[in-house]
């Protein structure tokens, strides 16, 4: 009978549970949340006294089944469903966006046009890190949104415009013939790169696809060799590089034999930035004095994973250090391996590395002089005559294994800030609407999502109170800004009157602490919009009103109005207004 009776409630739980999914109520269906802080309490009831019945964790994602106020209900485990604060989670980011995410492993790009900028970000206020050409192949693709797409290729990442690529699904390609177990010839053996900068390829050729790139003195596991082409293993990835530009010798005894060697070095700048990542895009972590010491625990495209401090590790650009017991010449890393490429008509090639300079020459966009030598954020390059000069490293885009020299932008008062971002409306909730029937709410998350890729690539931590098309209680979206702390939170919205003839943009603040980043954000609006100027405005929202943190309320136009409702839907428009957004808060933090 006991048994019985607990067959009848394991099933009637079950039901339960089942019943709780199909009656959902049509905003929640298909909703999904991820947890945005550390440790998250799952309750009985809405309510903050309510009995604690889990407990879940940062990134963890839970289907929403219910909602209450500022209260959402998750259903943690196929039996138990409890509440949580709406403004400790974010919504899930699958499906946000208009162009549909691919995964990069199943995605190339194929580029329109030579020349093409790649970005450290996704707008043209980002440094130029490279640059793509027509007959490029195995542009690997990373992601996307309405204007840009982020691309890797030959060891660098960057963003292109993507009016000037296609993306297509990737040829399921046989995979290159790789041993499992090192081949006799091969066995016991390691190779030893001697260039900077060698790729490692999927097949042996020079058409294989790049897996990764390796640094001179690096040593890697050598599994078969085949003709000009060796076949390695180094931390993780198997691949091909040519043996022109490896030796090969025997390893030592263990595994240690297989290691590269720790080795110290000095760092030769100024404020050198550690990252989390062997990129630009890395988050900063640290910036060290010039002259303070390292360890080089590995290395990855012209990046060292370097330990430094009380056991700290991070990322570091590697021509900025100069290595124990490796002589080089003071302030010149590069080589004449690589190559610049200039990407502006009439770029000032000087005598000195300074910009007060005589210049000796304007060269044109496409042209490229060979790299003699690098003095602080200038190239020395060589000219067609054989002399020698010099162009600021930040203008133009290289080639081979020379860094990349970008200069500082607004990015560097943009890192490390924390951003929410309110895309406003959304859900049932549409917002004002358009003379043609346009939502306010997919307009307002149009603008952020551009926003939130801008203020990421530059280092910030960005939260959305939406990623996609949900309802968010008003409440809830002023209280993710109080809880993360946010340095700074952006509402985001469009504008709606009766009279069919008022136009403009208006930004609106609650605290006169707010002023100042009220005047920032509008000025940096008018400029890069060129709407009509209805100014800076104080006025009494909920969104502002019970935010603790700097807050803002943009209305960027009046979709009232046919014209500019034509304007706002535009592409072009949204790269201009999140761009303007994106510098204004440059410009306020720079003076903060």
């Amino acid at each position: 009978m006991g048994h019985k009776l607990s067959i009848f409630l394991t099933a009637l739980l079950l039901f339960t549970t089942i019943f709780s999914f199909m009656n959902a109520s049509p905003a929640e269906a298909n909703r999904t949340v991820v947890v945005a802080t550390d440790v998250l309490n799952v309750r009985e009831t809405p309510e903050t006294d309510g009995v604690i019945i889990s407990k879940v964790q940062r990134g963890e994602s839970y289907p929403v089944v219910d909602s209450q106020g500022e209260w959402l209900k998750i259903q943690v485990t196929s039996t138990k469903a409890g509440w949580v604060a709406s403004f400790l989670v974010t919504e899930s980011s699958e499906g946000a966006r208009s162009t549909a995410s691919r995964a990069a492993s199943s995605a190339t790009v194929q580029v329109l046009t030579d020349d093409l900028r790649m970005r450290s970000g996704p707008g043209t206020n980002f440094s130029v890190v490279g640059t793509l050409h027509s007959s490029a192949s195995a542009v690997q693709y990373l992601e996307e949104n309405e204007n840009w797409v982020k691309v890797h290729f030959d060891g660098v990442e960057g963003w292109v415009a993507k009016e000037y690529v296609t993306i297509a699904a990737k040829k399921q390609e046989a995979p290159a013939e790789q041993p499992a177990e090192p081949s006799e010839e091969a066995q016991g053996k390691v190779a030893i790169i001697t260039t900077d900068g060698l790729n490692i390829r999927s097949e042996p050729s020079t058409q294989g696809e790049v897996l990764g790139s390796l640094s001179d003195g690096q040593q890697v596991e050598v599994l078969a060799i085949r003709g000009e082409w060796i076949n390695i293993s180094y931390d993780g990835t198997v691949g091909w590089v040519h043996s022109d530009y490896a030796k090969i010798g025997t390893s030592g005894s263990g595994e240690q034999g297989l290691q590269t060697p720790k080795t110290g070095a000095t760092i030769k700048v100024s404020g050198l930035n550690v990252r989390s990542e062997p990129s630009l895009n890395g988050k900063i972590l640290e910036q060290l004095p010039q002259g303070t010491s390292v360890t080089i625990l590995s290395e990855l495209n012209n990046w060292c994973e370097i330990e430094y401090g009380n056991g700290e590790t991070g990322w570091i650009a590697g021509w900025f250090l100069e290595r124990s017991g490796v002589s080089s010449p003071p302030q010149s890393p590069a080589t004449s391996d690589g190559t610049i490429v200039i990407v502006d008509d009439a770029t000032n090639i000087r005598n000195a590395p300074s910009t007060n300079a005589k210049v000796v020459l304007r060269a044109s966009e496409g042209e490229e002089f060979s790299i003699v030598g690098q003095e602080n954020d200038w190239y020395k390059i060589k000219l067609k005559d054989g002399s020698e000069a010099y162009v600021a490293g930040w203008i133009v885009a290289t080639k081979g294994s020379a860094p990349n020299i970008a200069r500082a932008g607004a990015e560097q008062y943009l890192s490390n800030k924390v951003i929410v971002i309110d895309p406003g409306h959304g859900g049932r909730d549409v917002g004002a609407i358009g003379v043609q029937g346009t939502y306010e709410k997919n307009l307002t998350l149009r603008t952020s999502l551009l926003l939130q890729d801008k203020l990421r690539a530059a280092g910030a931590t960005v939260y959305m109170t939406r990623q996609q098309d949900t309802s968010v209680p008003l409440h809830a979206r002023p209280q993710m800004a109080n809880y993360h702390q946010a340095d700074a939170f952006i509402s985001v919205h469009y504008d709606s009157i009766d009279d069919s003839t008022v136009t403009g943009t208006t930004t609106f603040y609650y605290s006169n602490s707010d002023k100042l980043l009220a005047d920032s954000v509008h000025s940096s609006l008018i400029q890069f919009t060129n709407l009509r100027d209805r100014s800076v405005r104080q006025e009494n929202y909920l969104v502002l009103r019970e935010s603790t943190q700097p807050s803002l309320l943009l209305e960027l136009g009046y979709i009232s109005n046919r014209g500019e409702e034509m304007t706002v839907i535009s592409g072009d428009f949204q790269e201009r207004a999140s761009t303007a957004i994106y510098q204004g808060l440059a410009q306020y933090f720079r003076g903060n």
